[in-house]
């Protein structure tokens, strides 16, 4: 049997204050609802031998609302998911989604080319593939003594 050393994490007052207010007040449909404005999609990254596959999760976006960038071993993917037209009519129960601008950005590693680097936007599922360099091991070469 293994054991595993448990840390706690340290807590505060005003997280337990936060889950107290959270669970009276977020929960009720009778109080208005507030919109969150930031968020970020989830993002996965995979690597095999020949390159790094980045896949982002931005549903509700088209690929012309998306925009993705290199510069200086740096990724950047940005966007911005507009709230649908509301009315003072509209009397929302409970919203979840959120909308507003987004940004990641990621640091490459050396060995990616960045001149190669292909995008695809399908389904609200944004793909980025990062080819490596090929690995050039150094070559040996025989020194004659004098």
């Amino acid at each position: 049997m293994t054991l595993v050393k448990w840390t706690p994490r340290p807590r505060s007052l005003f997280d337990d204050m936060d889950n107290m207010i959270s669970n009276v007040f977020e929960k009720d449909w009778n109080f208005p609802v507030q919109s969150k404005s930031n968020w970020s999609p989830a993002v996965d990254v995979n690597e095999s031998d020949s390159s790094f596959m980045l896949t982002a999760d931005i549903p509700g976006l088209t690929k012309k609302e998306v925009n993705v960038n290199v510069s200086n071993n740096v990724l950047s993917i940005s966007g911005e998911r507009k709230i649908e037209d509301e009315k003072e009519s509209d009397n929302f129960h409970y919203r979840e989604r959120l909308y507003g601008s987004f940004s990641r950005t990621f640091n490459l590693p050396e060995t990616v080319k960045e001149e190669d680097i292909s995008a695809s936007f399908k389904n609200g599922i944004l793909s980025i593939t990062l080819p490596k360099h090929e690995i050039e091991l150094p070559k040996e070469r025989e020194i004659k003594i004098n």
